[in-house]
């Protein structure tokens, strides 16, 4: 460690305190810890700026030598004054080897020094890590991120919890962190550069990901659009190597910020050659993987997506919902749910809904999605624009993003699910509205028709007339099965 300073009249202070049982440790996984921190000097912490505060740690021997000074940050969510309390989850990287430990809680001014550095003491808590298991098979997820309520990000964590159930050592490696991921999840996420991959590292906060890369048995690298850690299929020379691929958004259906990777991401799908195998979800992401010639066509195999069907079920409009949006239980209700990125042609639909309301006059347009995200706003928009030239502004409803334990409930408030995408290697929420029971109306276009089936009706891609017609046919068809059903009620 570097000499103390001193501290001045007790600028800064800090009392540590643990918050719960203190979990088990081992060498091959993180901790995570609650920790109460409270200010007790006499500057207030900013958490923002040129010198923001974070809780963060180092390990020591049982004698109190340092064997890894720099840990991972738990960011402060506010300033915090004199004699405030704030409570941090902070992740603790593993030390180099199984053994006795202190772990020193230690507060952190980005860019002056560590507290304990500034005369302010630390905070040690002795630890035991024991050896993860030495004989379990080990497997490496890669992908450029992992977001929470995002199709690939969830794809991402059912891998994770697949082979973690079966007894696998596994760890997924991304570029970018959702700290949003409950911490089940984040103690399986590390994040990595190339570079480290590439030339090792002694860095504590990043060895354990490069050490588990470097000795992995089977490594699944996921793509749906380039990112620079992808290319680390490069680097591996033994066990089994799989390219799991979702498709690739054409770079002429984007708009806004991500075009640069997609270009990229379809020029680099042969990157697919370093793979022994290869999973492609429909028929149609298949098609693209053998157009490349970069992989034989027996090493292709063809799968749909883990979606977790059992809660996707039918049920009646719920209350608070309709309550939440303005609705009646009897208005017409077209739900979409998704990015609202241009290739999904969320325009066409809002193009669209005149014609629907022409035949039901009730009829809205539900969207469920981000709409903050830079190239999804220009989408909203456009919508927006499209839905006041046409007159139909109060019928389209923007609802955000949502909970996910709300988003069954939201395909029971559907009458018809509505997708005119023009580039789809799946489409997940197809499957769920079918599953909750809710008619579907997709666009005749890549994997849409395999997806949708016999299950529900498709149209010409861009042809708002014809899904217009199909959602009309649709809702019609269920209101005169509805009024059927109410005269034979009434009858008996």
């Amino acid at each position: 460690m570097t000499d103390v300073r001193p501290n001045p009249d007790n600028r800064l202070g800090a009392a540590y305190t643990l918050v719960g049982e203190l979990p088990p440790a081992r060498d091959d996984l993180p901790l995570l810890l609650r920790v109460r921190v409270t200010n007790t000097g006499r500057a207030p912490w900013s958490n923002r700026g040129a010198y923001p505060v974070n809780l963060s740690y180092h390990w020591l021997d049982p004698k109190g030598q340092v064997v890894d000074f720099e840990g991972l940050r738990a960011i402060m969510p506010g300033p915090l004054r004199p004699g405030e309390s704030v409570e941090l989850e902070l992740q603790v990287e593993p030390p180099p080897r199984p053994g006795r430990y202190l772990l020193a809680l230690d507060m952190v001014e980005e860019g002056a020094g560590w507290f304990s550095v500034q005369g302010v003491p630390y905070a040690t808590v002795p630890i035991e890590v024991a050896p993860g298991p030495r004989d379990a098979p080990k497997v490496c997820i890669i992908n450029g991120n992992c977001v929470v309520n995002d199709a690939l990000g969830n794809h991402v964590v059912n891998q994770i919890r697949f082979f973690r159930e079966r007894g696998w050592q596994t760890l997924a490696l991304v570029e970018h962190l959702d700290p949003r991921q409950p911490a089940e999840v984040r103690r399986f996420l590390a994040r990595i550069t190339p570079d480290d991959l590439r030339n090792g590292t002694d860095n504590p906060q990043r060895r354990r990901a490069v050490q588990h890369f470097r000795t992995a048995d089977l490594y699944i690298f996921n793509y749906s659009t380039f990112y620079p850690l992808v290319e680390a299929i490069r680097l591996v020379d033994h066990g089994v190597v799989i390219f799991d691929y979702h498709g690739v958004t054409p770079p002429h259906l984007w708009d806004g910020p991500g075009r640069e990777a997609l270009v990229e991401g379809a020029r680099r799908i042969d990157l697919v050659r370093y793979a022994d195998y290869a999973i492609a979800h429909s028929g149609f992401t298949r098609g693209e993987l053998l157009a490349t010639g970069a992989i034989a066509p027996e090493r292709v195999f063809q799968m749909g997506y883990a979606v977790p069907l059992e809660r996707f079920v039918p049920g009646p409009k719920p209350a608070y919902l309709l309550a939440r949006y303005g609705l009646r239980p009897e208005q017409p209700v077209l739900l979409y749910i998704g990015r609202m990125a241009r290739n999904k042609r969320v325009d066409l639909l809002a193009q669209a809904l005149p014609e629907v309301r022409a035949a039901l006059p009730d009829a809205v347009l539900l969207l469920v999605g981000d709409i903050s995200t830079p190239a999804y706003a220009l989408t909203a928009a456009q919508v927006r624009q499209i839905a006041a030239a046409s007159g139909v502004s109060e019928a389209v409803l923007f609802t955000g993003q949502i909970a996910d334990a709300e988003l069954p409930d939201h395909y029971r408030l559907a009458d018809v699910f509505v997708t005119a995408s023009e580039h789809e290697g799946f489409c997940i929420p197809a499957v769920e509205a079918m599953a909750a029971g809710v008619p579907v109306v997709g666009a005749h276009a890549t994997a849409l028709p395999e997806t949708i089936g016999d299950a529900g009706l498709t149209f010409a891609p861009g042809d708002a007339a014809g899904l217009a017609a199909r959602v009309v046919a649709i809702l019609s068809q269920r209101a005169q099965g509805a009024e059927a059903h109410e005269t034979v009620a009434s009858a008996q």
